[in-house]
């Protein structure tokens, strides 16, 4: 039987459940996988291995477990799977390490906001969504990096009776390892607001999986992406997994991303904003293929990006109109 949590803070309703775990654990200055040990739980479930585990589908013998030790209702704690939401593709995948969140972006504005009301800080779930690059809040762009040391990557630590999210290196609380948050420009804020503001569609998806594809033997190998942008603010970050780029890219590299497929499909004002998009689409999808094709003008010089912008390097020439559809 799992032991019950003298001290076990109550899980906010948008809050993700390793976020609300760590909140727990760090109340007895351990992570969550060590204090699952402590609940009795074998320890393949106790240190679930990626986001899948931990969030995505959770083993229901976890949710009992923390459940009971906590006093609360299993369908509730259950309730916050992320299977419930939508598929695993529209979910950042965030990587952990040493009880860290990898990977995961926050808000500093509502971060700060919840150290001013004296209550613990916080994961939201909708900062997880692949759409997400601004907060629907503050309008503020999410961060994931430490600005202090750089390093990726927030963990929970108690401070004065509070949970706070620090860097996973320096210690630095995220509010302050992250600066004021940043605004981009009125344009560009507004094509990042309108392509977060629904849920991305399966042409949407598909764009971006094509955009991250390899081109055809003989050509130069690096993701078409790469035909479209110069780098965000470093290589850094790129996709882990050209399948699902949205999910294991990093903040940055989604941004320019989900420029691209904005420009392609023509979407959120984003041809009015960065410029129509350098290639067509049928151009991309046709150096995805095996026969002889021609290739596209390589080492073109990129375009300067306007001061502050996100989509540095963003190159603009007339686009090829037609359906996504292959």
């Amino acid at each position: 039987m799992s032991r019950r949590l003298p001290i076990a803070p109550r899980p906010h309703d948008d809050e993700l459940l390793s976020s609300w775990q760590g909140r727990v654990a760090c109340r007895y200055g351990v992570d969550r996988e060590a204090l699952g040990l402590s609940l009795g739980l074998p320890a393949a479930l106790a240190a679930p291995k990626g986001f899948a585990a931990a969030d995505y589908a959770p083993d229901p013998e976890v949710v009992a477990a923390w459940a009971q030790a906590c006093r609360l209702d299993p369908v509730r704690i259950g309730s916050f799977a992320l299977k419930r939401r939508r598929a695993q593709d529209r979910y950042v995948w965030a990587h952990e390490a040493g009880g860290a969140f990898v990977g995961f972006p926050a808000c500093p504005a509502c971060l700060d906001e919840d150290a001013k009301a004296g209550r613990d800080q916080y994961l939201r779930r909708p900062w997880l969504r692949v759409e997400a690059l601004l907060c629907a809040r503050h309008e503020l762009l999410l961060v994931e990096d430490c600005e202090r040391c750089g390093a990726r990557g927030f963990g929970f630590n108690l401070l004065n009776g509070a949970a706070r999210l620090v860097c996973r290196r320096c210690a630095a609380v995220v509010p302050d390892a992250s600066g004021e948050g940043s605004e981009p420009p009125p344009g560009e804020k507004a094509v990042l607001a309108a392509l977060g503001a629904t849920s991305p569609d399966d042409d949407a998806m598909a764009a971006a999986r094509l955009l991250w594809s390899l081109p055809r033997p003989g050509m130069a190998r690096r993701p078409l992406l790469f035909w479209m942008v110069g780098h965000p603010r470093s290589a850094r970050g790129m996709a882990r997994d050209r399948a699902a780029p949205l999910s294991t890219a990093s903040l940055d590299w989604r941004t320019v991303t989900w420029i691209g497929v904005a420009q392609l499909l023509d979407r959120a004002g984003a041809r009015e904003v960065f410029g129509p998009p350098r290639f067509a689409l049928d151009e991309l999808k046709a150096w995805t293929r095996s026969r002889p094709l021609s290739r596209p003008r390589a080492r073109m010089r990129l375009r300067p990006a306007a001061q502050g912008s996100i989509a540095e390097g963003f190159l603009a020439r007339p686009a090829v109109t037609g359906s996504w559809a292959s």
